[in-house]
């Protein structure tokens, strides 16, 4: 059930994990790596995936093409500067789809290239029209999109659309979007280009997720999304959070199979030698975690009182936790996976000694714990008898 009026129309994800993500500081995947986490995507239904760069050698090159070489569903694209010689590097890998990039605002314009904004038309217009010459799909794709004049971000995607673009992309690059401004710029792009937009947005601010949702609803039609969320610096909006956030608070399914999510952070996680922080969002352990008295009492009654979506749905399982917040009806349910009925002042008891551990240990307690407790209860009440 949508929170939110339902999205109409069409919407597309593109995963960048193998790029953006692989640009993360001191993340490297190795090449049979790249083809499980593109056989991954391709098996969640994910419809295309940034697998690469060419512009970093032979290596990456290689890589590429062992990718495009699995014959995937989803469409392998490479991501390319303005420029011809990585246009036809891409195409030598045997991608069918690039994004041409090239930063459009004037701090990089002036700051970074020492041009003007003549000098950026000139040099996408040329790997444009490489690329429509050697029969390539493309996307035009403008860095440092939210620092850019309105006027010449639309000047921009227009020559792309004149040279065969089939989509344009919008790059908050630094994350300094916030969901009131990407829905009016949005609203105003889409006045003045007849492609779809896609965005990729960056979480310097924390607001990835949320600009992505504002600019859908202005009616973005498209985004670049990686597994967990996994990006330069703080990185991208996560693949995980975009897909259910639409699900149930857009009314949209894009037909995925959510439930190899967790499955794809875990592997991700580990190819990346980052752990998934246990707090995060749709993925991490502890979404499903309830220790609360009050929180337990509502899940055990209907897990709709506090969980939207079932824990199955994502690959994770619900957890009853004791720890210092604990009441009388996580001891009873606890002790009932255990294959132990507690009466009402068992289940009172073990809570009294629960509790008083879990402060000392600064800690929620193992199910190992909560069996001594019981044990010791249970010895003590044979010696008082």
């Amino acid at each position: 059930m949508a929170i939110l009026t339902p999205l109409e129309q069409e919407l597309r994800l593109i995963d960048t994990t193998l790029r953006d993500g692989e640009q993360t500081a001191g993340v490297v995947f190795a090449r049979q790596e790249k083809m499980r986490i593109a056989s991954l995507l391709d098996e969640i239904g994910v419809p295309a995936a940034e697998i690469g760069s060419p512009a970093l050698g032979e290596h990456e090159q290689e890589t590429i093409r062992a990718v495009v070489g699995l014959d995937l569903r989803l469409t392998p694209t490479a991501f390319c500067r303005a420029q011809v010689s990585e246009i036809e590097a891409a195409a030598a890998c045997g991608v069918p789809s690039v994004v041409v990039s090239i930063s459009t605002s004037d701090v990089h314009i002036e700051r970074r290239f020492g041009e003007s904004r003549a000098w950026v038309l000139d040099q996408a217009g040329a790997a444009c029209r490489r690329a429509r010459e050697l029969g390539l799909q493309f996307t035009v794709s403008a860095e440092d999109a939210s620092r850019t004049d309105l006027g010449f971000l639309s000047e921009y995607y227009n020559l792309g659309v004149s040279e065969g673009a089939e989509r344009v992309r919008y790059c908050d690059t630094l994350g300094v979007d916030h969901a009131f401004g990407i829905f009016q710029r949005v609203r105003d792009l889409k006045k003045a280009i007849s492609v779809p937009l896609e965005l990729h947005m960056h979480d310097d601010f924390g607001m990835a997720t949320a600009n992505v949702m504002s600019g859908l609803r202005a009616g973005a039609d498209g985004v670049a999304v990686s597994i967990g969320g996994l990006g330069e610096r703080t990185g991208n909006a996560s693949l995980e959070e975009v897909a259910m956030a639409l699900k149930y608070l857009y009314g949209r399914d894009l037909g995925m199979d959510t439930t190899r999510f967790r499955e794809a952070a875990e592997y991700v996680a580990d190819s990346s030698s980052r752990a998934i922080p246990v707090w995060k969002t749709i993925v991490g352990t502890n979404v499903f975690a309830h220790e609360s008295g009050i929180h337990v009492d509502g899940v055990l009654k209907n897990p709709a009182n506090y969980e939207v979506f079932s824990p199955e749905e994502v690959g994770l399982e619900r957890q009853l936790v004791v720890g210092k917040h604990s009441g009388s009806h996580t001891i009873y349910y606890k002790f009932k996976e255990f294959g132990i009925e507690l009466s009402p002042e068992e289940s009172a008891e073990i809570l009294a000694l629960a509790r008083e551990m879990a402060v000392d240990l600064k800690r929620a307690l193992f199910d190992k714990e909560l069996m001594y407790i019981y044990r010791d209860l249970q010895k003590a009440k044979s010696r008082r008898q």
